[in-house]
């Protein structure tokens, strides 16, 4: 009787550890979810970017606001001193308020101050810097609103990673994509109408900052927002985040080196017009990153507190999980924007701007392992080793700058996307490789060679229904949705555990459709 009586408290512990572990993965998914679909929208918005100022400022000014984009993206992670990270880690948990408030409150400060100072810099040193960034003189005031442009971005992302480590995934959505359709409809509409590129970067802050000023406010009434205080206490918690934080900073140097050095190197060998047509062409492939970094986002502060509960198995699980939505996705992503860039490109843009597709599936698949390398990644965060990443990304970032100097003078602008490709499959090698080190992490490559042989199906499909109108492109996309679906589910891709979790979202989300529509009978 007692056994009975044991085996059957077994039985229904067991049965809810799955339940919550079931339950866990769908919030998860839930809010990836979420992410996904505000970057989904940023990605649509910033289609409608490309035609509006490739049309409308032609090759140079074009290529001058990428060279804009490309020098914030620099400094943005730099004035942050990259503790977003820090509030990630060691805020998620936190259930003391004041602590989170004091904490939170500090940093800020920092980030205000380093900006400011930032600022000042570039008025003095304007003039100078527009040499080194622009290969001219002439645009000098390009390089204020670029540093006014990193701060205010580095004010909004800090701001946010309070929302990602609190769990608050669905409201940060819906402020990544209100402020960013409002600033893309004024991009959008002042390119039409013929304003300067100066008047439009301006307009463009003014909505930034706005929305920066209203999550301050958020913040406050939610926990408080404190004055900086560096007592004993507060200055021993902030060495803490810094200790943390500070290693990344180099790597975070680095990784604009891989990610946006070959646009100064083109700039450098072939001029302005020629880095304006590879950012038209690379911003179609970096359209991957809208698959990667929704995962990444909701991921660490998931693992942190796993891991800081000592279940480094469901660590293991929501890596391998993670890598698994996203090559799911990737893969057939990659290779149907291979098949899609050049009639994407004769819509979008000029003739000037198109080109093959071969620039777009090697940036396509160079993001694909940039993907698996930001997700994987976070298990050097929780082991406290982040002095490794930086020495990490320094090989690749030397490797992506000796393979740009030395194939872009040679093949051109095709030469700069097989470098980045090759240097972000180094990182992913190393990554994957520490991460089955610590965790004893798995990569299923059947459910690779499935996912690989669907999509190549796929393309070989939509390439004969495909032409240059948005109709057909559509058609073509809907097409390929179906058959690589098809595929993957033929193939049995899948496991049942995991089938098992799309159905349950699925239902999931049935039910609040069906709940909206009888609260509104």
């Amino acid at each position: 009787m007692v056994d009975k009586i044991l085996v059957d408290k077994i039985l229904v512990d067991k049965m809810d550890s799955e339940n919550s572990s079931k339950k866990d993965y769908i919030k998860f998914t839930g809010d990836v979810g979420w992410v996904s679909l505000y970057r989904v929208v940023v990605y649509l918005l910033a289609f409608f970017t490309i035609p509006a100022l490739t049309k409308n400022l032609g090759t140079e000014l074009y290529g001058l606001w990428n060279q804009i984009l490309v020098t914030v993206g620099f400094l943005t992670p730099l004035l942050m001193l990259h503790l977003g990270t820090a509030v990630v880690r060691y805020l998620a948990s936190e259930k003391r308020k004041d602590v989170l408030s004091q904490s939170f409150a500090n940093m800020l400060w920092i980030i205000i101050s380093l900006s400011l100072f930032a600022l000042i810099l570039s008025i003095i040193f304007r003039t100078q810097l527009s040499l080194i960034l622009f290969e001219s003189v002439n645009y000098s005031s390009f390089v204020i609103l670029a540093f006014l442009y990193a701060a205010t971005s580095a004010l909004f992302d800090f701001i946010l990673t309070y929302l990602r480590a609190r769990g608050k995934i669905k409201e940060l959505s819906i402020i990544n994509v209100v402020s960013y359709a409002l600033m893309t409809a004024s991009l959008i509409i002042m390119a039409t109408l013929g304003f300067s590129l100066e008047l439009m970067i301006c307009v463009y802050l003014l909505i930034y900052f706005g929305f920066v000023v209203i999550m301050i406010i958020s913040v406050k009434r939610d926990i408080g927002l404190r004055r900086p205080n560096f007592n004993k206490t507060n200055v021993e918690s902030l060495k803490k985040f810094i200790l943390f934080s500070i290693p990344q900073i180099p790597n975070g140097i680095l990784l604009w080196v891989l990610n946006l050095s070959d646009r100064y190197l083109i700039t450098f060998f072939l001029g302005l017009s020629q880095a304006g047509i590879y950012s038209a062409s690379y911003n179609i492939g970096s359209i991957i990153t809208a698959f990667y970094m929704p995962i990444s986002f909701v991921l660490f502060p998931v693992v942190s507190r796993y891991w800081d509960n000592n279940e480094k198995g469901k660590v293991r699980l929501y890596l391998e999980y993670s890598t698994k939505i996203f090559l799911f996705i990737a893969i057939p992503g990659s290779i149907g924007l291979y098949v899609l860039s050049k009639p994407l490109l004769q819509i979008l843009t000029t003739s000037e701007f198109v080109i093959g597709g071969a620039l777009t599936f090697y940036v396509a698949v160079g993001y694909i392992f940039l993907g698996i390398f930001q997700i994987n990644s976070f298990i050097i965060s929780l082991v406290e080793k982040t002095k490794f990443i930086p020495i990490i990304t320094a090989i690749g970032g030397t490797m992506n700058i000796l393979l740009n100097i030395i194939l872009i003078p040679e093949i051109g602008i095709i030469g700069a996307a097989i470098a980045t490709l090759l240097s972000y499959l180094v990182l992913s090698v190393i990554v994957l490789l520490w991460a089955r080190k610590e965790v004893k992490y798995r990569l299923d490559t059947v459910f690779l060679a499935k996912v690989i042989l669907s999509s190549v199906i796929m393309a070989l499909i939509i390439q004969f229904i495909l032409s240059a109108s948005i109709h057909r492109i559509i058609i073509a996309v809907l097409v390929g949705i179906a058959v690589y679906v098809s595929c993957t589910f033929g193939l049995k891709t899948l496991h049942k555990e995991e089938k098992e979790i799309i159905y349950d979202i699925l239902g999931v989300l049935k039910n609040l459709v069906g709940r909206k529509i009888g609260t509104k009978k």
